[in-house]
């Protein structure tokens, strides 16, 4: 029997955070004034309660309408195996080996909501270099980490995901509607890689594959960046990044014990996925 607590003993500052962290989950981002208006408290105090949410890493701040959302963080204390700091523990030495073996920086990557989290990052040595530290969310429909996520999940689960997006023009390359989105899903889950061709940034590229789990769930995604300067022929950086991505995104997967056999369930469709495609050499 759940034993009644005295009210005195009780700390509002803890309540409301978890107030604000459950709102948070519940309606994907809001701003300050929004939450004040929904917990009847002075701004101030919603502030200061997010200011300490976002240093402890378990909300960001969307430096584009300034609202705040929940981190996936969060998913830390939840208890799941393979959670993400899993996930995360046993990609490193593969994304360490996968940013020797290119010489870009590799990273990766969970989806949110629409958003897609970078939530770890081996940097190249090269003088330019391409910065996308932990923590930072892009919209999923134009990062290639995004995308090779989304082409995992079902068509309806994308639509509901995306249902209502403006789809706002990040470069003159960004998907214009949720239309172009799922046909490029469709290629992607052919090809079982995905391209960010200066879609997010201008100058900037990425390639990214994705992670699974045992059951055969896409996880979560990993991408080499780069400027785009330094590979100016992408049929050629495809041909020799694409199989060392597709090799670690394997073999990560491989950790987290996906034995690619189970492919009814890593295809949305319901069909198998085809082998992967060799690329010409």
């Amino acid at each position: 029997m759940r034993r009644e607590e005295n009210p005195r003993q009780l700390l509002q500052s803890v309540i409301r955070a978890f107030r604000i962290a459950e709102m948070l989950a519940e309606e994907g981002e809001l701003g300050v004034t929004e939450i004040d208006g929904r917990l009847g408290i002075d701004k101030s105090t919603a502030y200061r309660i997010l200011a300490t949410l976002r240093e402890m890493g378990y909300v960001r701040q969307n430096p584009l309408n300034s609202k705040y959302s929940n981190t996936p963080k969060f998913s830390l204390l939840g208890g799941t195996a393979p959670d993400m700091q899993q996930i995360r523990e046993r990609a490193r030495p593969v994304l360490r080996s996968l940013s020797e073996r290119v010489g870009e920086a590799v990273n990766l990557g969970c989806l949110d909501g629409t958003d897609i989290v970078y939530v770890e990052r081996i940097q190249c040595d090269e003088m330019i270099q391409v910065n996308l530290p932990v923590g930072r969310r892009m919209p999923a429909y134009c990062s290639a980490l995004g995308k090779a996520i989304l082409a995992f999940l079902s068509a309806e689960t994308v639509k509901q995901l995306f249902s209502g997006t403006s789809f706002a023009p990040y470069t003159e390359r960004t998907v214009k509607s949720l239309t172009m989105l799922l046909a490029e899903l469709e290629t992607i889950r052919s090809d079982r890689f995905a391209r960010d061709l200066q879609e997010s940034h201008p100058g900037l590229s990425c390639l990214a594959a994705p992670v699974f789990l045992a059951s055969g769930k896409v996880a979560a995604g990993i991408s080499v960046s780069f400027p785009a300067f330094r590979h100016p022929d992408m049929e050629k950086a495809e041909r020799t990044i694409v199989p060392a991505l597709l090799d670690a995104a394997e073999s990560i997967s491989g950790e987290l014990g996906y034995s690619g056999r189970n492919r009814e369930h890593d295809h949305p469709g319901g069909q198998p996925v085809p082998e992967r495609k060799r690329q010409e050499e």
